[in-house]
């Protein structure tokens, strides 16, 4: 992409092997990748954020409250456009569909240097493999992500014309070289590629803590998600059971919500809510985001009296204002840097969202399993509702009702931390938005649920072929 930044300027001296000269001279003394441990450091930096949160705008899971003496001007006009699925947001901004296209291209650049430039460096090779593997995964993640966020939901009938993202294979050798859209099938095959190698690359024994790297749980993790995406429901229970013979701990939300919240000890609450000592937890990363952010105008009023009294999950929510009802989760613990952004830990992949998805599989596929997916949620739901009520199978007769109850149960367990989006578009949810004085409608068929993208790449790349409007 024309406007990718090279972030670490010391890749250009590496990456022009084709100059043997110039690569035995070192002008400037900057910093030379040569060694497998150099490139461990440039994949372990360049491991994707959750870029895709400012999705969560986009759902039914906010709304927009205009409180003129409590909310500030600066964050409504930047969450607000998005949140009524505008393609005119504020740019240059940290956290946008601009951002996120921008970095997963930055990431998916990196993996590319690491790909093609480590097997001349000097070191183990066995650290050598598992950091291909690492940037192997990145690069299918990251695309995975940008397929999913800017073109359609993968349909198997036209995936093979559907416009998805370009897939890049390589670092740009050519400056100013403009790239088309590939279709989506293209895309979803690649990133199978590059996810399998993964799989048979990566060993965790050179990893200090695995949970900020991809290991085999979260692989197969994502390959969950990747063919339930794909429809493909009995390669997604597959992969799904692969987790559960490593890691089938559900998070007990009961122990920190008593010795955190309850005494209202949120910020410890919100910090430890991904900390890696959470069984439970697959893919973390600490990540820029929006939700922390007070008197935005977006609150969770509504959504959280969606929730029963009896279940821990609806109570994870304060006020940031007493005059104003003007609640969010709990689950972010903002801090804030020398950048003055807000930050936090955020799950890329936890248990219990392959939990979800194979419930959703056992139901889709061909020969439904009402038994297994409810011992899913169930499983689930004995550690968020005190006192527990089991869900009892004569309540849930039909795929409709039980695929009902399982994305429920996932909005409730995965809010605000941007699946949401995912959901409302692969399942075609109807959404609507109020925007301080009118009802917003985002239909089934709209145009808009396809991220339009950003104006910047478009104008700088006349092959890219922007979404309908």
């Amino acid at each position: 992409m024309k406007t990718i930044n090279v972030i670490f300027y010391l890749f250009i001296v590496f990456s022009m092997t084709g100059c043997k000269k110039y690569l035995e001279i070192n002008p400037d003394n900057r910093v030379r990748l040569s060694t497998v441990e150099d490139f461990q450091a440039v994949i372990t930096g360049a491991y994707p954020q959750a870029y895709h949160m400012f999705t969560e705008l986009y759902t039914d899971n906010v709304r927009f409250y205009d409180y003129p003496d409590y909310n500030q001007a600066n964050i409504t006009s930047w969450l607000k456009p998005l949140y009524l699925w505008s393609d005119n947001y504020i740019t240059n901004n940290a956290i946008t569909p601009e951002a996120a296209w921008r970095k997963y291209y930055n990431d998916i650049y990196e993996a590319n240097i690491v790909l093609e430039n480590i097997e001349q460096a000097s070191g183990d090779d066995g650290l050598r493999l598992s950091v291909m593997g690492e940037a192997y995964m990145n690069r299918a993640y990251c695309h995975f992500m940008l397929v999913n966020i800017f073109a359609k939901h993968y349909n198997k009938n036209t995936a093979g014309t559907d416009l998805g993202v370009p897939y890049m294979l390589e670092t740009e050798k050519q400056s100013g070289r403009e790239y088309a859209r590939d279709n989506i099938q293209y895309v979803y095959d690649r990133i199978e590629e590059d996810a399998f190698k993964a799989l048979e690359l990566i060993n965790e024994a050179y990893m200090s803590v695995p949970k900020f790297h991809w290991s085999k749980a979260s692989i197969h993790a994502f390959l969950t998600r990747f063919y339930l995406f794909q429809g493909d429901w009995e390669k997604s229970l597959y992969h799904a059971e692969e987790v559960f013979k490593i890691n089938s701990s559900i998070r007990d939300l009961f122990t920190d919500f008593d010795t955190y919240f309850v005494p209202g000890d949120y910020t410890t609450f919100a910090r430890r809510y991904f900390e890696t000592h959470n069984p439970n937890i697959l893919l973390v990363n600490y990540t820029l985001e929006w939700n922390s952010y007070f008197r935005g105008s977006l609150y969770a009023n509504e959504f959280r009296n969606t929730f029963h009294a009896d279940d821990v999950r609806g109570r994870i929510y304060t006020r940031w204002n007493n005059q104003t009802p003007n609640y969010m989760a709990r689950k972010f613990r903002g801090s804030l840097p020398s950048d003055g952004q807000s930050y936090s830990d955020v799950g890329l992949f936890v248990v219990e969202e392959v939990m979800y998805n194979a419930a959703e599989a056992a139901v889709r596929k061909d020969d439904p399993d009402f038994e297994y997916a409810l011992e899913k949620l169930n499983r689930i739901l004995e550690r968020r509702w005190r006192p527990y009520v089991p869900l009892k199978l004569e309540d849930y007769q039909t795929v409709d009702l039980m695929l009902d109850k399982i994305i429920d149960e996932k909005n409730k367990e995965l809010c605000y931390e941007g699946y949401r989006w995912f959901d409302v578009k692969r399942l075609e949810i109807p959404i609507t938005h109020w925007d301080g004085t009118k009802e917003i409608y985002l239909p089934v068929n709209d145009p808009r649920r396809l991220v339009q993208i950003p104006f910047a790449e478009l104008d700088a790349n006349p092959l890219l072929e922007p979404n309908p409007r």
